[in-house]
């Protein structure tokens, strides 16, 4: 009887055991988007227009604590299209609370040049990361802390909003576009060259005709005096 029970209990045991492990032990971390990142497109740089990568100026560091240990760590400096796929965040699953920290990053990211399509069976050119050119956020100044609940086999729990930063610029054109350039050397509607009106100032109206009469003297139309008649009578010498 005392070995029906002792098995019995065995068997509760080993049931109960994958319950308890999994209530106990957090699963393997899972991507969830960042929401509201920024869209930077890419812009053209110097007076050859060469197209660059768009990035914000000064990236963003995402940091997720847990007590004083950092859970995850991730530096974001905007999508090049609102079509790009957004960064993600990889946190365990398991019911947990981390301290969000938002900091910007000191160091302003260099633009590097658009990966230019090659032909195939030739190797593609070498981007900065890939060529040993790392960016290094440097010291980054905190502007914005959350926290953050996570919620077993809940991944609306794990999502996360990107916050705007103090300097939220992106990289944009020193050039002018074609249609302004072209606007910035035309003339003025209106405007008339100095050579042409030099060239024709009796085209001038008025003032051309002002100095045409000049040039005539006036007639006088005031009538010439004429002698006055004299009706006294002339004096007769008296008959004899």
């Amino acid at each position: 009887m005392g070995m029906v029970r002792l098995k019995r209990s065995l068997s509760v045991l080993l049931m109960l055991s994958p319950i308890a492990l999994g209530v106990g032990c957090a699963g393997p971390p899972f991507p969830v988007p960042i929401g509201g990142e920024p869209v930077c497109p890419d812009f053209e740089l110097g007076p050859t227009h060469v197209k660059m990568n768009g990035s914000l100026r000064y990236p963003v560091r995402l940091r997720l604590l847990k007590g004083k240990d950092a859970a995850m760590k991730l530096v974001l400096d905007g999508k090049r299209a609102p079509g790009t796929a957004p960064a993600y965040t990889y946190i365990a699953d398991d019911n947990a609370e981390y301290t969000v920290e938002w900091a910007q990053c000191v160091n302003e990211r260099a633009p590097f040049p658009v990966e230019e399509q090659h032909a195939k069976g030739t190797h593609a050119p070498k981007q900065p990361k890939e060529a040993g050119i790392a960016y290094e956020c440097g010291e980054a100044t905190v502007y914005k802390t959350d926290t953050l609940v996570t919620k077993k086999h809940d991944p609306a729990s794990h999502a996360l909003s990107f916050v705007p930063p103090p300097k939220p610029e992106c990289w944009v054109s020193d050039t002018l576009p074609a249609a302004d350039a072209a606007d910035a050397g035309a003339p003025e509607a209106g405007a008339v060259d100095a050579g042409e009106a030099a060239a024709a100032p009796g085209d001038a109206g008025p003032a051309g005709d002002a100095g045409a009469a000049k040039s005539e003297k006036p007639k006088d139309d005031k009538p010439k005096d004429d002698k006055p008649k004299d009706d006294k009578p002339k004096d007769e010498k008296p008959k004899k």
